[in-house]
């Protein structure tokens, strides 16, 4: 199965990330790092998620996703847009609630890509902290999700040598 490839474009203010193919925990580092450049430089007033040529999308792209929304949460109390017209996909958003995190939309835009992100072949320390990052952000949304990935969280966290 090839990786998918996250794409962003930015325009007056917005940030746009499209999430294209089979999303999996291998591309987590690059999402991770562009996320922390982006948060850490500010400057835009929206970030918007287009998950409509999104193939599949994993517990770990499900975390970076959170972990999205609990940025703009934090920064001004909003919700970021999110596009998304995959019935299977939009049950698995609503299952771990990430339904409320965002605000969804079902029609979805008609841009170009963008530029896809840089992924360089992350080492396994780097591969397993995006993913350990990304399933506590899921664990923290609810009670629900902590039942469903906290395992995830403490056998990473063995293998790490972390508390």
């Amino acid at each position: 199965m090839a990786d998918g490839t996250i794409y962003f474009a930015e325009r007056d203010g917005t940030v746009v990330l499209r999430f294209a193919g089979e999303i999996r925990y291998t591309i987590a580092p690059a999402l991770d790092r562009f996320l922390d450049d982006l948060f850490a430089r500010g400057g835009f007033e929206r970030l918007i998620v287009d998950l409509g040529p999104t193939a599949s999308i994993d517990s770990t792209g499900l975390g970076l996703l959170a972990r999205i929304a609990n940025f703009v949460r934090r920064r001004d109390g909003s919700r970021p847009l999110l596009f998304s017209s995959q019935p299977d996909i939009n049950a698995v958003l609503s299952s771990i609630c990430l339904d409320q995190a965002f605000l969804l939309c079902a029609e979805l835009p008609d841009s170009p890509p963008g530029t896809a992100l840089a992924s360089a072949d992350p080492s396994q320390r780097e591969l397993a902290h995006s993913v350990l990052a990304a399933h506590r952000l899921l664990c923290e949304m609810n009670d629900a999700n902590r039942a469903q990935f906290q395992n995830v969280v403490d056998v990473i966290e063995r293998e790490l040598g972390q508390p």
